[in-house]
């Protein structure tokens, strides 16, 4: 299925039902249009500034020649807004997205249909907001944006969801010297679940002391929950300040965590992994 690109240039949304190799193909398709997207943006950038700088020494000399130069010069500019930025700056977005997709490839029916959805201008969920203390004119706003999500059924019968999330703190303030500041800090939210077939691999609740140890996480990333009842296993980790890259080792990790104890689980009953 072609990707939207109408959808993706005005809503910044990659949103698809489609086996994985298609999800796939589709991420391959939108990087390259991120990428050429990107470079566009550049190249309408330097060449606005340039006609911008080149139209004001002229303007002084020739007025009508000047102009012109201003004129082509805010239109190459806002003619930018035709290659979205959020799309252009975040397309490692996409990686993620195909690393997840690889790692699901090996557990999934070819024919089975993985919902995936993909933001690149996620809309911002405010959490909290309001003066910072200690500072002039200081404010602090913490807000969420969830950019990715993903389901897919398995093998095994089990149902594997994840969301990621980025919590953003904001804070704005009036410095000594009476500028204007503005500084964030983002941390990375990861939700993994797996609604797992108790006829396979039994009550794995009995293991949940167990999950935590079974997770080896990277230096400063932290299990923020662990849940595990007779149908299901839900996690969270919380990571700061990482690249894509890093994030996307950090997910393989976790879900190889919560296997390990399914696998455990397996055994227990006498199955084989």
């Amino acid at each position: 299925m072609p990707v939207d690109v109408n959808r993706l240039r005005s809503e910044g949304v990659y949103e698809a039902r489609e086996p994985v190799a298609s999800l796939t193909d589709d991420l391959y398709q939108v990087q390259r249009l991120a990428s050429d997207w990107h470079s566009s943006r550049r190249k309408l950038s330097a060449c606005g500034a340039a006609c911008i700088l080149l139209g004001l020494f002229t303007f002084f000399g020739f007025v009508p020649g000047g102009l012109a130069l201003l004129g082509i010069g805010i239109w190459l500019l806002y003619h930018m807004k035709v290659y979205p930025a959020p799309v252009a700056n975040h397309m490692e977005r996409c990686e993620f997205g195909r690393s997840i997709a690889a790692m699901l490839a090996a557990d999934t029916d070819p024919k089975e249909l993985v919902t995936m959805r993909l933001v690149f201008e996620p809309k911002e969920e405010v959490l909290s907001e309001g003066p910072l203390k200690g500072y002039k004119n200081g404010k602090q706003r913490l807000f969420r944006v969830c950019w990715f999500s993903i389901s897919a059924k398995l093998y095994d019968g089990s149902t594997f969801s994840e969301t990621v999330e980025d919590v953003v703190r904001e804070r704005k303030y009036t410095s000594t010297r009476g500028k204007r500041k503005t500084k964030t800090r983002t941390r990375s939210l990861i939700g993994l679940r797996l609604d797992y077939p108790s006829e396979r691999y039994g009550d794995v609740s009995a293991l949940q002391a167990r999950m935590r140890t079974e997770m080896y996480l990277p230096e400063g990333v932290k299990v923020r929950g662990v849940e595990v009842n007779d149908r299901a296993i839900k996690a969270k980790i919380v990571a700061q300040a990482i690249g894509i890259p890093q994030l996307v080792k950090v997910n393989s990790m976790l879900a190889l965590g919560i296997y390990r104890v399914l696998n455990l689980s397996l055994q227990k009953r006498g199955g084989k992994p």
